[in-house]
């Protein structure tokens, strides 16, 4: 079996106001052992709310012994009058093999938000003692529908190229940049999808065609509402209370292999509520 952690951490922010990547570490390995680590909202060089500018690549892969990061930037920005250069993003660390890895932008209409921050997708595939999987990790537009739909259909597009170069062999069987690059058909991609269970984008992501993604938890409990995963502690942010926004989709292919999802909902770590998928042979 093996185990995989998202949880968007707001840059180690908790609902006390405090930051603290010391906590979030603490608070993932109370949970468990995870094998694949996605964290969303991590930041280099960004000024935080305690007015400090750090490294959140370093103190993670430090926290972090025995994974190796993989740091997906949604930007790369030298700021007027700063020498170090600013990157925000999400970021998998994994213990399991990685056989390859790859960093997407997402699209960002500009007729429909004036917020500038771009979105992008973390994609690793992993060797598990029992199949590849390939696992991505996001972090969709909170202000805007229509960027967050336009996101989820670049999403899919991306699944439906892998799935097509899964079942095609490359032209050139030998050691270059041409040959065949591992990234499994067998497909999740969990992270802050900044949607609820009523919008189109969920409905786009679920919907029945072949390019339909299943959502864990309602495989695994289908009876049951979603658990809120934030607006638990942060009401500031989050006044309408309690709700889901965060996810993890599975392929088809592996909705027989999932055992379990668990939404930690006791930790005031961050203003959202980790998450933990577990996949079985």
């Amino acid at each position: 079996m093996i185990t995989i952690l998202s949880w968007n951490i707001q840059n180690g922010e908790g609902a006390d106001g405090n930051i603290s990547l010391n906590r979030i570490a603490d608070t993932i390995f109370k949970m468990c052992d995870p094998d694949v680590i996605c964290l969303q909202e991590v930041s280099r060089n960004c000024g935080l709310k305690d007015n400090t500018k750090p490294d959140q690549l370093k103190q993670l892969t430090s926290l972090f012994q025995g994974y190796i990061p993989f740091y997906g930037p949604a930007y790369d920005v030298l700021r007027d009058g700063e020498n170090q250069r600013e990157q925000f993003g999400n970021i998998i660390l994994s213990k399991l093999p990685v056989l390859s890895s790859f960093n997407h932008i997402l699209p960002q209409p500009a007729n429909s938000s004036f917020r500038h921050m771009p979105r992008q997708v973390t994609e690793v595939t992993v060797q598990t003692p029992f199949f590849p999987v390939c696992i991505m990790t996001t972090h969709l537009e909170y202000g805007s529908q229509d960027q967050r739909y336009e996101q989820v259909k670049r999403i899919l597009s991306i699944k439906d190229d892998i799935d097509k170069l899964s079942s095609n062999p490359p032209t050139i069987q030998e050691k270059s940049p041409y040959d065949k690059l591992e990234r499994s058909n067998k497909f999740v991609i969990c992270g802050d999808f900044n949607f609820k269970t009523n919008s189109k984008e969920y409905d786009l992501f679920t919907s029945q065609n072949h390019e339909t993604l299943i959502d864990s938890w309602t495989h695994l409990n289908p009876n049951l509402d979603h658990a809120p995963t934030c607006g638990i502690y942060d009401k500031k942010q989050w006044p309408d209370g309690p709700h889901c926004r965060d996810f993890a989709f599975i392929s088809q292919n592996l909705k027989n292999n999932i055992n379990s999802i668990m939404i930690n909902e006791e930790t005031d770590a961050s203003d959202h509520q980790p998450l933990v998928l577990r996949i079985a042979d």
